[in-house]
This record gives structure tokens, C-alpha cells and sequence, in this order.
């Protein structure tokens, strides 16, 4: 009777533990079950790839025709210069979490700061050679979509260091205070080579390689929305520099992506709106 009644006692608690690792294990594919549930969500909606691509990024990019890179004869999502941005900042962040960076509290070395921020200047420059030539004025050049693309990498790999550092410092209970994102001048070297493969994919017209960009256009553009929105839901809710494990965030980077996805989608249906209210004429 004794063993009954401690087998009766035991036997509770191991069925709670074992539900509540159940539910722990749910929790922890939350983020990606979400990801992929968007995705296949997006890739079964009843439209041509192209147009749906387009349609989801209409928020986000002026996509001017002649400002476009074309695969196949069909124009990508993204205009030159933000197919730049945002592949420029994935290609970065996959850097970053291939080298264990995701917790680098220092600063990037003042050699590797002056050039990110070069890097978005010369993107600053090569925009505003092009306003020159938009309103008819003088212009020291013609402006190229291959150099669009190629101040939009730099700029990319500007932007995911300074999101990465600012994502690391908001987060995380306890970082690599030894650890910048980028640490020095030849890890930045490597990150712009490693913008090389991407700069020649989505410049050289192959129009089998249209989908698989246009997808990596629409992921990287999410992660970079997305992660925006994490530092604003953390931030709101006053629960910065709480988190000590990849475990913690799966409920806070679904809600983060969710909010991306939603904002996405508002800023293309009110660019629409606008569109078609104003009756602005179509972009050349």
C-alpha cells in the first residue's frame, strides 16, 4: 500500500514535468513554425509569384522600373539600390551569427566606424547624382544600377552591424563585452567580399535565379523590419538587457515578426490607396 500510494504521488508530478517540457518544446519552434507557415502562405496565394513579390514590397521601394535589375525579362521587387540594402544586411547578419556575434556589447573599432559610415555616405552620394539628373540638372555622372547595387551592399553591411550591436544591447542579460560585431579590417573585408556572389547573382540577368532572389529579397526585408520591431516591443514593454537565452525570445520574435509582416502589408495598401486616389501616372 505504501508503494501505491508513493507510485499515486509520483506518477502527478512526472506527467506535469513531462507536459510542461511539451509545452516548452512547442514554444521553442514557435518563431519558426510561424516563418514557415508565412511563407507557405505566401507561395500558395493564387497570383503570379512576380506579382505577389511586388505586391508585398510596394511599401517599402519605390521600384522605378529603370532603377530595376531584371532576371529573365521580369524586374525584381526590390529597385537596384534597396536589393542592395537589404540582401547586403542578410548576407551581414548570417555573418554575424556564423561568428557568434548576436552577443557583442563593444563598439566596432574606429577604423571600421569611419568606413560604415563611408559606406553609407558614398550611397548618399550616388542617390542625390541621381536626383541631379532626375530634376534636369548637372550631374557629375550616369548614373548605373550596378553601382546602386553596390553602395546598397556597403550600405546593407552598415546597417546590420550598427542593428546587430543595438539588438545585442537590448536584449541580453549578459554579453561579450570583448566582442564588437564587426571587430576589425579584415573581418570587414571579408563581410564585402562576401557581398560579391549576391552583387552577381542578381546582376546577371539568369532567369532561373529570379525566384530564389525575389525570395531572399522578401525574407531579408521582413528581417530587417522585423528586427526593428523587436527593439520596439522589447523596448515598450521595459523588458530590455531580461534575456538569457535564444529560448526566452520565441513568443517576442513571432510577435515581432507578425508586426512586420502586418506593417508590410498596411504600407503597401496605403501606397495603393494613395495611388489610385491621386491618380499618381506609373513610375519609369
Amino acid at each position: 500500500m505504501g508503494q501505491e500510494n508513493r507510485a499515486a504521488y509520483v506518477v502527478p508530478g512526472l506527467v506535469g514535468r513531462r507536459g510542461r517540457g511539451e509545452a516548452a518544446n512547442r514554444r521553442r519552434f514557435a518563431f519558426p513554425a510561424a516563418a514557415l507557415a508565412l511563407l507557405g502562405a505566401f507561395l500558395a496565394a493564387p497570383w503570379p509569384f512576380a506579382h505577389k513579390a511586388h505586391l508585398a514590397l510596394h511599401g517599402l521601394c519605390a521600384q522605378r522600373p529603370s532603377h530595376s535589375l531584371y532576371l529573365g525579362g521580369e524586374a525584381l521587387p526590390l529597385d537596384a539600390r534597396m536589393t542592395g540594402i537589404y540582401g547586403g544586411f542578410l548576407v551581414t547578419a548570417g555573418f554575424l551569427a556564423a561568428r557568434g556575434r548576436l552577443r557583442a556589447f563593444r563598439l566596432p573599432p574606429a577604423r571600421v566606424t569611419a568606413l560604415l559610415a563611408l559606406f553609407v555616405v558614398a550611397m548618399a552620394a550616388d542617390g542625390a547624382n541621381s536626383l541631379l539628373l532626375d530634376l534636369g540638372l548637372a550631374h557629375p555622372y550616369t548614373p548605373d544600377n550596378r553601382l546602386r547595387v553596390a553602395t546598397g551592399l556597403l550600405t546593407g553591411v552598415a546597417l546590420a552591424t550598427v542593428l546587430g550591436f543595438i539588438v545585442a544591447t537590448t536584449l541580453w542579460r549578459q554579453g561579450d563585452w570583448h566582442q564588437a560585431p564587426i571587430g576589425g579590417l579584415r573581418e570587414l573585408a571579408a563581410v564585402v567580399a562576401l557581398q560579391l556572389p549576391l552583387a552577381a547573382a542578381v546582376s546577371s540577368g539568369e532567369g532561373s535565379l529570379y525566384r530564389p532572389l525575389a525570395i531572399v529579397l522578401l525574407v531579408s526585408a521582413v528581417a530587417v523590419v522585423g528586427t526593428l520591431a523587436l527593439v520596439v516591443l522589447v523596448l515598450f514593454g521595459r523588458r530590455d538587457r531580461t534575456y538569457a537565452s535564444g529560448g526566452q525570445l520565441q513568443g517576442l520574435l513571432t510577435g515581432a515578426l507578425l508586426l512586420a509582416v502586418t506593417l508590410m502589408a498596411g504600407f503597401a495598401a496605403v501606397r495603393m490607396l494613395l495611388e489610385r486616389l491621386v491618380g499618381a501616372p506609373p513610375l519609369t
